[in-house]
């Protein structure tokens, strides 16, 4: 969608015409989808998450900003939806451990590996979520959004070098953080 059809659609929302969230869920939502299951590889909870995205657009729509484009806002919100969801499944996870160690004795066989892994996931994004938030904003948009460091320093108005030199930073922070939590 062009930057003016963008902003005639967004201010149309603003006021609360649900046409406008028609046309910018026609647009939008498969490409959220795809967004959502690089992070979640599972069809339905994709789905779900990004209808999730357009009911918080449509519930906020009076007072959003968006200072980047609607497409990438959306992304953003999407990402980091897909992200806290895992997040909180993780938690469950982790929490419940010993139940699900106790209802092996059902027949259910608990994966200490799939433990392992989840649990290492859980650390990444905490770790994540701890980076400088503009080094965070630009990992994300390389690592989640699959951006180019020039479509990254495009987006945010800064350098490539400026780009690589905070990938190169949060790859440190993320491997020292996670030496560290282990």
């Amino acid at each position: 969608m062009a930057e003016q059809e963008e902003k005639y659609w967004l201010e149309r929302l603003k006021e609360g015409d649900e046409a406008a969230l028609g046309k910018i869920f026609d647009v939008y939502y498969s490409d959220l989808v795809s967004r959502i299951f690089r992070v979640i590889p599972d069809s339905d909870t994709c789905q779900d998450i990004a209808q999730e995205v357009f009911v918080e657009l449509w519930n906020k729509r009076a007072s959003i900003e968006i200072h980047s484009s609607l497409g990438a806002y959306l992304n953003r919100a999407a990402v980091n939806r897909a992200l806290n969801y895992l997040k909180s499944r993780n938690r469950g996870v982790i929490d419940g451990s010993a139940e699900l160690v106790e209802s092996a004795d059902d027949g259910e066989v608990f994966s200490t590996e799939a433990r392992q892994a989840e649990e290492m996931e859980l650390r990444l994004h905490r770790a994540i979520e701890k980076l400088p938030e503009r080094c965070r904003a630009v990992f994300a948009l390389s690592r989640f959004e699959d951006l180019s460091h020039k479509e990254i320093a495009d987006r945010l108005g800064i350098s490539v070098k400026t780009i690589e030199n905070q990938i190169t930073k949060a790859m440190k922070l993320l491997r020292e953080s996670l030496r560290d939590s282990t």
